[in-house]
């Protein structure tokens, strides 16, 4: 079976991390006023307004802040894919996002499970950010 791959339309402000994810070193935008990271990409600090910023690199180490079991796909051309876990997890450098949990015994997973970035090559146009137990 084909792997269903959807393709995000990267624009100016998101641009930069998917190429970081190609890259294998994960970048978020940091605010020049305020300093703090911010997730997803935006034209402004989500905290403090500022316009722009730069891209700074993290480390990929967080916790799982929740997550889900995945056992039914909301498209059909997922079904070869489930039972899959989608994580929230909390950045070490702060910022939360999402992205799959791979390598994980479904049984052991918990709130607070130290995770790190593991980069997966879908095609040689994307790259996504899974996680995996630290």
């Amino acid at each position: 079976m084909e792997r269903y791959i959807v393709h995000p339309e990267a624009d100016q402000d998101s641009g930069p991390y998917w190429q970081s994810l190609k890259e294998h070193q994960a970048k978020l935008q940091k605010c020049g006023k305020c300093g703090k990271l911010r997730f997803p990409p935006g034209p402004s600090c989500y905290y403090c307004g500022t316009l722009g910023g730069s891209w700074e690199p993290i480390s990929g180490k967080g916790v799982i802040y929740t997550w889900s079991v995945i056992h039914h796909p909301v498209d059909k051309r997922l079904s070869g894919e489930v039972p899959f876990t989608v994580a929230m997890v909390d950045l070490d450098e702060g910022p939360r996002v999402v992205g799959r949990l791979v390598n994980a015994d479904k049984a052991k997973i918990k709130a607070g499970m130290k995770v790190k970035a593991r980069y997966e090559d879908l095609d040689q146009e994307l790259t996504l950010m899974y996680f995996e137990p630290a």
